[in-house]
């Protein structure tokens, strides 16, 4: 792998590169797309940027439109939890698009793209019914793609279907249901849980590929067993981790990445990127210093052991300077944290991004669409 094996001084000058650098100069052209490649992004709140800000009777603990998310780089709370940056908005730069909007934040233009991720969802519905679940997230997106049709005309909305990019980051808050509700599970329920996970997965890019989409970006499921706020909320010591949720995690890792894979060899032009975000994140929680954090067992916003609850609800303390930090809550990477997993997951070897890093996969010319037999609308559990 990888993560462990960079050098410290590449990965240190390149964080500290990352803090000289003027905003301006973020948009290389030399970098981006030979031609215009939309996002369209699912999955949870590593990815959301404010979609949960409109709905309606939904948990505070869902939604990150208070001080003090956003306080860096925005300077306001835009619903992303973290200080600034996402992961998505460092790519979006990359590739010289505006910041990919929320789907419910009224007036968008869909020619950039749409961000459908919500904070606390899962692959099932199950996992937290308060916000929008990947099902959903489908739907949303299937409405999408008839009003690019009715907008621009068949042929462009399928030929910007099929140039973006599809990126994905969900799974970890369907983990913790499953570890928090069936804490006796035997090896067996816990093996079927990540069957059924990981077979909903595949229907689910599937039929995203059915609707017009060939390329994927695809980020694994992170160490959720290792972060501040599973630490504290298990009254873990030390380097101790939720050992039951890595270990589901990793099958559920291992597995996803062999049905997607396999899925290469099905379906015609279909291209895909697994970056693996848990064996970053994992490497930077074990060693921050080769990052250039001073602190990964504590967040930086919160409250506990690891001060690692409910970020921006009193009481809480807020750490003087985010930088020092790999996580700004419980369970959410600072902006710098993110800058960090964006880079890599960008320009990445293949033991970090793979078989394409991300910047080869937004260079890939599609195939043109024909369409396939209709797969039926996936159903989630």
């Amino acid at each position: 792998m990888a993560a462990s094996k960079l050098t410290f001084n590449f990965l240190l000058l390149s964080f500290l590169a990352s803090l000289l650098i003027p905003e301006i100069s973020l948009c290389d052209h030399s970098r981006q797309p030979k031609r215009h490649v939309a996002m369209f992004l699912f999955g949870d709140s590593i990815f959301d940027a404010g979609n949960n800000n409109y709905i309606n009777n939904i948990s505070v603990f869902y939604r990150a439109n208070y001080w003090p998310y956003g306080e860096t780089f925005f300077h306001f709370p835009t619903g992303r939890f973290t200080n600034g940056r996402l992961i998505v908005d460092f790519i979006a730069t990359k590739i010289g698009l505006p910041f990919v909007p929320p789907y419910l934040q009224p007036g968008i233009n869909f020619t950039n793209g749409v961000n459908f991720a919500s904070a606390g969802a899962g692959v099932f519905p199950l996992a937290n019914p308060e916000v929008i679940s990947l099902r959903m997230q489908l739907s949303n997106f299937k409405n999408v793609a008839i009003s690019m049709e009715e907008q621009i005309g068949d042929k462009e909305a399928k030929k910007l279907r099929s140039q973006a990019v599809y990126a994905t980051c969900v799974g970890a808050n369907d983990y913790t249901y499953f570890v928090d509700n069936y804490p006796n599970a035997t090896q067996l329920e816990q093996d079927e849980f990540v069957n059924n996970m990981v077979g909903n997965l595949t229907d689910f890019v599937k039929e995203l590929y059915n609707l017009g989409a060939r390329k994927f970006a695809i980020l694994n499921v992170g160490p959720r067993g290792c972060q501040p706020a599973a630490r504290q909320s298990e009254d873990l010591r030390g380097d101790e981790c939720d050992e039951v949720s890595l270990e589901m995690i990793k099958k559920h890792n291992s597995a996803a990445s062999k049905a997607i894979k396999e899925l290469e060899s099905k379906l015609s032009g279909f291209k895909y990127s697994i970056a693996d975000f848990y064996t970053i994140l994992l490497d930077m929680i074990k060693h921050p210093k080769d990052y250039g954090f001073k602190e990964s067992r504590y967040s930086c916003c919160g409250h506990g052991m690891y001060n690692a609850a409910h970020c921006g609800i009193e009481p809480y303390t807020l750490c003087k300077n985010p930088r020092e930090y790999l996580f700004f809550d419980g369970w959410h990477p600072t902006e710098p944290g993110y800058r960090i997993l964006a880079d890599l997951f960008w320009n990445g070897k293949p033991s970090i991004a793979a078989p394409y890093n991300f910047r080869q996969l937004f260079d890939l010319e599609s195939t043109p669409i024909i369409l396939s037999e209709e797969y039926e609308v996936p159903h989630y559990e």
